[in-house]
């Protein structure tokens, strides 16, 4: 009884803060509702992010505050089953963001799908805009603190050091550390599992 009780209160709960980020979308605009998701319950925001598009599996956990930019809906998020996101992580959703199972994504990691460099002159020769998606493959786990770079895939069972920039793709069952990353070990053994 008591279970079912705390069942529908957080349904109820949830409803009431979708609600809310519905309102303040339509008043101050979705970058300003994404706000909301800094400090609401972790328990409501799953629902919140599947209510605006993305799409996440079974038993995921995902902390608060979680800050994302570039967004006008949360389409650009893919999150598969068994996955974790740790505290104040930034998800620049200018492009896709998948993670595809059991993925580890440690507190304060930063996730950039672009670059542009604004007014400045080198934009026009040196450094035009782009963007590219970020993948993480099944099993993948990134430290704290570490910057995945836009159009970088981090390979199956692969590890990223606390601290990393990640600026290329990294192979299945290694670990890289460093800035900018670069490969420390391969996990020879569990390939074969």
């Amino acid at each position: 009884m008591k279970t079912r009780m705390l069942d529908i209160l957080t349904k109820i709960y949830n409803g009431y803060l979708i609600f809310y980020f519905k309102l303040k979308q339509l008043f101050l605009g979705f970058d300003n509702a994404t706000k909301l998701l800094y400090t609401i319950d972790k328990r409501a925001v799953i629902p919140i992010l599947r209510t605006y598009g993305a799409k996440i599996g079974k038993n995921c956990d995902i902390e608060v505050p979680l800050i994302f930019h570039n967004c006008t809906s949360f389409q650009n998020l893919i999150i598969g089953n068994n996955c974790h996101i740790g505290k104040d992580v930034f998800l620049d959703l200018r492009a896709p963001i998948i993670l595809e199972d059991n993925v580890t994504i440690s507190m304060r990691t930063t996730i950039i799908t672009h670059i542009d460099v604004g007014h400045s002159p080198l934009k026009e020769k040196e450094l035009p805009s782009t963007q590219g998606r970020v993948i993480f493959k099944k099993g993948a786990y990134v430290g704290a603190n570490a910057t995945i770079l836009h159009g970088v895939t981090i390979g199956e069972c692969a590890v990223v050091a606390a601290g990393a920039v990640v600026n290329r793709d990294v192979p299945p069952y290694t670990m890289v550390g460093g800035v900018p990353a670069k490969v420390l070990k391969h996990f020879i053994n569990m390939k074969n599992r």
